[in-house]
């Protein structure tokens, strides 16, 4: 006789005692053979299998979905996905705000039809070389649905799917704001740069004008000292040929930084003695300091016979640095020394100008390095200058490459400290 059987599979969640929880799957069986109008269980098994390592793989993986799916709503860039035909298959909330048209709008809606004529070429040839599975980058512009243009940083990545490409993975970073900063401030440098060139041309230009009479000033006044004058008619004389020397340094002085802002000085070198060059600067100041009461010495180290490098600039530094010196020491000494140093490019000329005067606080110490700007108010008063000149040293020792130290005490004294990389002859 035939004994029928029955089963059942039920999969249900077990509660742990410790909390956790399990899915299992019950498979029951029942067998057994009809007598009269009841049944007899000849047989019962129960199987119980374990799947939770399946469900939890299923669970984890529709939670990773939905993150990503945020992920993708939610960015602020907009994240969006072409067709091979170049039809956007699917955008982000992000992708609407930057087009103006709506996720459904969107999808269905080719790329090319957002952009404008200028832009469709090389978006075109971008779009294409992702297609041919070459990633790319650019900046472009679309064509808000209001009319106005958005810029973009647009990034193009190609789809693929069991090594076959689909379709075309895009992000877009609104730079609107950005390029329109950079747009301004290239403005305003390009205005800067021609008002500097018309400053620079204005000054060149009355500086001239203003060079040739002065020039012909101080001359006429030492030709009017070989004249036979007496004492009232010479000091007056000595007033207009120093009040002349004053306007026409002045003048060189605002030549000179004009030419040093534009970027127009140009060093000039060649080979020269550094020990002569210096000699020459100090006499100069040897004289105005002694006529001052002052002790102005000179010490020089080791210094090799020949250098390559631009003398004159040399000079003019060195001269104006020992002038300050001057002028500002009402009593004690001047002190100018020098060495060299062998570099592996030549030499580096280490030159010093220190002196017992007025001194300077750290903060005026950074003041008088500005142009037209003095320790303060009290010694333009006092002492005269523009507030150029060291404006002006500065910028040519940062042009011979070379480096300006100051170390300066009130009441005490300053000392300035020149290096400057000069070549050897071979």
């Amino acid at each position: 006789m035939t004994r029928p059987r029955l089963s059942a599979t039920v999969r249900r969640r077990w509660a742990h005692e410790w909390g956790s929880t399990a899915d299992t799957v019950l498979v029951a069986a029942v067998s057994g053979c009809l007598a009269a109008t009841s049944y007899s269980v000849l047989r019962y098994r129960r199987a119980r299998t374990a799947v939770a390592q399946h469900v939890a793989i299923d669970r984890a993986l529709a939670e990773t979905t939905e993150r990503y799916r945020a992920l993708f709503d939610f960015h602020p860039d907009g994240i969006f996905s072409l067709s091979l035909e170049g039809r956007f298959t699917s955008a982000n909330e992000a992708s609407e705000r930057l087009s103006g048209y709506s996720q459904d709008e969107l999808v269905g809606m080719a790329f090319r039809d957002l952009l404008p004529d200028d832009q469709l070429e090389v978006v075109s040839r971008s779009f294409e070389d992702v297609v041919a599975r070459r990633s790319r980058h650019l900046e472009a512009s679309i064509v808000h649905r209001d009319g106005h243009r958005v810029d973009l940083s647009l990034t193009g990545l190609p789809i693929i799917v069991d090594d076959e490409i689909v379709g075309v993975f895009g992000i877009a970073e609104d730079i609107t704001a950005r390029l329109q900063m950079q747009r301004e401030v290239e403005e305003a440098r390009a205005v800067a740069e021609q008002a500097n060139e018309a400053k620079s041309l204005f000054l060149a230009t009355m500086s001239h004008e203003v060079r040739t009479p002065l020039t012909s000033v101080i001359a006429a006044s030492e030709m009017l000292d070989d004249t036979g004058l007496d004492e009232t008619q010479r000091k007056l004389t000595d007033v207009l040929h120093r009040s002349g020397t004053r306007a026409l340094r002045l003048v060189e002085d605002i030549l000179d930084f004009s030419r040093v802002e534009a970027g127009k000085t140009r060093l000039e070198p060649v080979t020269f003695d550094p020990a002569a060059v210096l000699d020459e600067t100090f006499a100069p100041a040897l004289e105005a300091g002694r006529a001052r009461g002052l002790v102005v010495e000179a010490s020089y180290g080791e210094l090799p016979p020949l250098v390559v490098g631009d003398p004159g600039r040399l000079a003019q530094v060195v001269t104006n640095l020992l002038e300050n010196a001057v002028k500002f020491t009402d009593a004690g000494r001047v002190r100018l020394s020098a060495h060299a140093k062998q570099t592996d490019a030549g030499a580096d000329l280490h030159v010093e100008v220190s002196d017992t005067g007025i001194g300077m606080t750290d903060e005026q110490v950074r003041l008088v390095f500005e142009p037209f700007q003095q320790a303060d108010s009290s010694i333009t008063r006092r002492y005269g200058g523009t507030g150029l000149g060291l404006a002006i040293c500065r910028q040519l020792v940062a042009l011979m490459d070379g480096s300006f130290e100051v170390e300066s005490t009130p009441d005490r004294g300053t000392t300035f400290a020149v290096r400057l990389p000069l070549g050897v002859p071979d």
